[in-house]
């Protein structure tokens, strides 16, 4: 069993884009050609983002407190109906009804 695992494009001949980029490729491995670029791309969101998941040197802990706000009125109207009690009115189906 291989390891491989392919992955297919399509050009169009017809379409000026698809023609440009084929030209393009040429007569190079494909792949190779694929890999490159891919290899390109994951270098440049390293170097755009770099890892800053470990500080260089320990930073201070600082709690955020968020802002205090007035609760809306939909806040206000969800609270209070939670708050209430329902009684369930039992359900009258017209059919069930005996004369």
């Amino acid at each position: 069993m291989s390891n491989k695992w392919v992955r297919s494009i399509s050009f169009n001949r017809t379409n000026t884009d698809d023609i440009a980029r084929l030209k393009l490729i040429g007569n190079k491995s494909f792949s190779r050609f694929v890999k490159s670029l891919l290899d390109a791309e994951i270098k440049r969101k390293e170097v755009l983002a770099p890892d800053t998941s470990k500080a260089d040197t320990p930073q201070p802990q600082q709690g955020v407190i968020p802002p205090t706000t007035k609760p809306s009125i939909y806040d206000i109207h969800q609270q209070k109906r939670s708050e209430r009690s329902y009684q369930t009115k039992p359900v009258l189906n017209p059919m069930l009804k005996r004369d």
